[in-house]
Parts: C-alpha cells; sequence; structure tokens
C-alpha cells in the first residue's frame, strides 16, 4: 500500500512519523512524508520520500514570537499565536501539497494540528487516520486538557469537573480554531465544520501514538480511537567525544533540556540550572539548542552542548529536567530516569501531570520556578522513590513496539482502503 504521511509542529512531532514511516517500509509499504522544508534532509535520512509544502521556515518562531509560549489568559493567548501566526500563513501551502499528492496513495496520516488534512480528504476521496501524540489532546471526563496546570482527580466529582472544564475549552477553540478552518475550507468550496481542534478527528481511526503505561485508556472514549505506544525515532550516530569524557569524569549528571521549542526562548532556565547544580554540588549536562542560550559562567562540573541524540544520552544521565513535550518526556521515560518537570505551554502541563502521578517526576510550575524551588525540587527527586520508579517503569516501556503494533493497526483498519 501508500501510505501519505504529515505532521505539524517541532521535531517532536516529526520523529513518531518518521518512525512510523520506516515501520510501514520495513513491511514492504511505499511512503510519503509530506511538511515543512525544514524536515527534508531529516526525513529523507529516514528512508522516507519527502514532499515540502514550500511554505516559509518556522525555525525561529518562537524566538519572534515568545508568546507562543504565554500563560496568559489560561493559554488563551498562545493558542492564538500558535493558530494565527505559525499555523494559518502554511495552510494553503499544505493544501496544495495534500491534493496534489493525496491521489496517488491509498491513505493519508495525519497529525491532529494539520486542519488541511480533513479537507484534503474530503476533496479526493481518500481514507485517512488522524494521530494524536499526548493524550491531553482528545477530550475525555478522567482527564483535563493538554495546556491545563491541574491535576485530572478521581472520582465522579472530579470527572463533573473534568467536563466542565473540557466543554470551555471546546468552545474557546471552536471561537479561535474555526473560523480560520473554515476560511480554507470556503476557499476549496467545503461547508464550514464545527469543532475543528477536537471534532474534526477521522472517525475511522484515531491513533494514539504513546504508552498505556504513560496514561491509560478513558472508559468514555469511542472505538475508533486506538493506543499503539510510543513510536521512537533514533537516528544513530554517537555522543560526542566532549560528552563521552565529560560522562567518564565522574558520577551521573543531570541533564538540563528544552526540546526543540521552548529551547527558543528558554528565559533563565540554563542560568538557573548553574546555580542548581552548583548548590546541589551535582554534575550537570546542559542541552541548550543556539548558542546564544549559553550561561556565562559555567563550573568544571557543567558542561553546556548544543545537541546530543536523547536515545545515547539519557540512559547515561541520573535525571532530566526538561520542558514535557511528548518527545523528550518519552525518551526520559524509556530510559528509566526520574524527570524534574518545568512545563511551558501546549501538551506539557498534563503530560507534567501524568507523570508526576507515576511517582517519576517532581513538578515546579512556571510561576514558581527559581532557584530555591527548582533546587528543593531536584533534591526531592533524587532522594525519593522516583528514581526506583522510573527504572521499573522504563523496563515496561523497553518491553512496548509501539511502531509494530501502530503499523498492525493502521494495515488492519485499512485492508480495504477505498471502502470508506
Amino acid at each position: 500500500m501508500r501510505w501519505l504521511l504529515t505532521s505539524w509542529g517541532s521535531r517532536g512531532d516529526l520523529h513518531p512519523f518518521l518512525a512510523l514511516g520506516r515501520g510501514l517500509i520495513s513491511r514492504g509499504h511505499k511512503v510519503t512524508l509530506v511538511g515543512n522544508p525544514d524536515w527534508q534532509r531529516e526525513t529523507e535520512a529516514a528512508g522516507l520520500r519527502f514532499v515540502s509544502t514550500g511554505e516559509p521556515t518556522r525555525e525561529d518562531f518562537v524566538r519572534h514570537h515568545p508568546e507562543v509560549l504565554s500563560m496568559k489568559w489560561a493559554g488563551l493567548v498562545s493558542l492564538h499565536t500558535l493558530v494565527n501566526g505559525a499555523m494559518a500563513p502554511g495552510f494553503d501551502h499544505l493544501m496544495d501539497a495534500l491534493l496534489k499528492e493525496a491521489p496517488g496513495h491509498d491513505v493519508m496520516v495525519a497529525h491532529h494540528t494539520v486542519f488541511p488534512a480533513p479537507a484534503a480528504a474530503e476533496l479526493t476521496g481518500v481514507p485517512w487516520a488522524t494521530v494524536s501524540l499526548a493524550p491531553g489532546v482528545v477530550p475525555s471526563a478522567w482527564s483535563l486538557p493538554a495546556p491545563n496546570f491541574g491535576r485530572s482527580g478521581r472520582g465522579w466529582l472530579a470527572r463533573e469537573r473534568n467536563r466542565m472544564v473540557w466543554g470551555s475549552g471546546i468552545v474557546i477553540a471552536q471561537i479561535m480554531v474555526d473560523p480560520v478552518v473554515n476560511r480554507l475550507r470556503a476557499r476549496h468550496g467545503l461547508k464550514p465544520v464545527r469543532d475543528a481542534m477536537f471534532g474534526a478527528h477521522s472517525p475511522r481511526l484515531n491513533l494514539q501514538l504513546y504508552s498505556e503505561h504513560f496514561a491509560k485508556r478513558p472508559p468514555d472514549w469511542s472505538g475508533e480511537k486506538k493506543m499503539a505506544g510510543f513510536c521512537f525515532h533514533d537516528p544513530g550516530g554517537t555522543l560526542s567525544p566532549e560528552i563521552e569524557k565529560f560522562l567518564d569524569e565522574g558520577e551521573s549528571p543531570v541533564l538540563f533540556t528544552l526540546g526543540s521549542t521552548a529551547v527558543q526562548n528558554p528565559g533563565d532556565f540554563y542560568k538557573m540550572a548553574v546555580e542548581v547544580l552548583r548548590n546541589l554540588r551535582l554534575r550537570g549536562i546542559l542541552l541548550i539548542g543556539p548558542e546564544e542560550n549559553r550561561p556565562a559562567e559555567l563550573s568544571k562540573t557543567t558542561l553546556a552542548v548544543s545537541y546530543a541524540p536523547y536515545g545515547l544520552l539519557m540512559p547515561r544521565v541520573r535525571a532530566v529536567a526538561h520542558q514535557c513535550g511528548i518527545g523528550t518526556l518519552s525518551h526520559a521515560l524509556r530510559a528509566g530516569v526520574p524527570s524534574l518537570a518545568c512545563p511551558f505551554a501546549f501538551d506539557q502541563p498534563n503530560n507534567a501531570r501524568r507523570i508526576e502521578e507515576l511517582g517519576v517526576a517532581e513538578v515546579v510550575l512556571p510561576w514558581k520556578r527559581n532557584v530555591r524551588r527548582v533546587g528543593k525540587a531536584l533534591g526531592k527527586l533524587l532522594a525519593g522513590a522516583a528514581p526506583a520508579k522510573a527504572r521499573e517503569l522504563g523496563k515496561m516501556i523497553r518491553t512496548e513496539d509501539g511502531v509494530a503494533k501502530a503499523c498492525a493497526i493502521l494495515e488492519e483498519a485499512f485492508s480495504s482502503p477505498r471502502s470508506g
């Protein structure tokens, strides 16, 4: 079969699709990925055919639009910036690429925020599946929405509260997202949709690419929602000689990283990390991304580098302080190391609360992050039960094969690809 994959977002949104594409290819399928031109080199290196949307680069979007990580008005400022500043300008580019490619494929598999995908499927008649990478993007009374910093709670009273929060969030998303999506649909002669953010998922398959050990399937989900597991993309390579030398020189360090999005606007995260490590007399590695993030003063027990592959580095550290993006978080869970959760926006708050409930993390909320509180949380994390619990959870996640399960689910759902 011929599969057309399309995603949107950061490298944490790209990598599961690369893993999925490689899995499908290994099973004899042909795979194309449509995406931002920034992704071409990495996609082709993974062995997938790449089709560029031709839209401008998004590499510096967060740096130039820091409000996308804003917590103002319960994340509404962030959502408005994301939809209108980052997504909508690329809609026509993405739509044109999908309309051109879809007729030559049997099935389209789209990230849930690729809003042109349902329209392209409707216009071409190509069956399609939706992919969700984090649990907080699919409504359920057993959880809270992705950007909510609260705890989901237990019992019927908590579920009623969660339903109310979801209800409010859906209404707000309809007001902010639907007009933008429906303008695109109108340009192609399609009727408007209601609830483009949460209600426009594929009725045939909504594939969840994360582990049930991280987030159990809620009892109120409908049947088309299928859980596969994390899909890890490990491009290979080695750690740099500089990192290897540092690791060999002493005890396991604490890793501080902000993934590929929050790292573009880290605030005082890395400066604070240096002070926390010094106060606790711990060794540390900082993955700083752009060189401008390098702290002015580094001790001999702290190494700052721009990048290192998570799959190789995380198993060799004692804890990870991170933003809780699903890509970074999944690698920390697989490595079996505890997390100092420092969420910013998007799916990160909900992800952070989930690993806190699992007993493998301490959460420090954005408005409470300072050297004293972060140091106290890191000390508690390392001295408590979290390291042992993280090791056990890591063992369970490493037994899973999310890619193989996801491929099998897709093949079963679309064995008769043009039948609906």
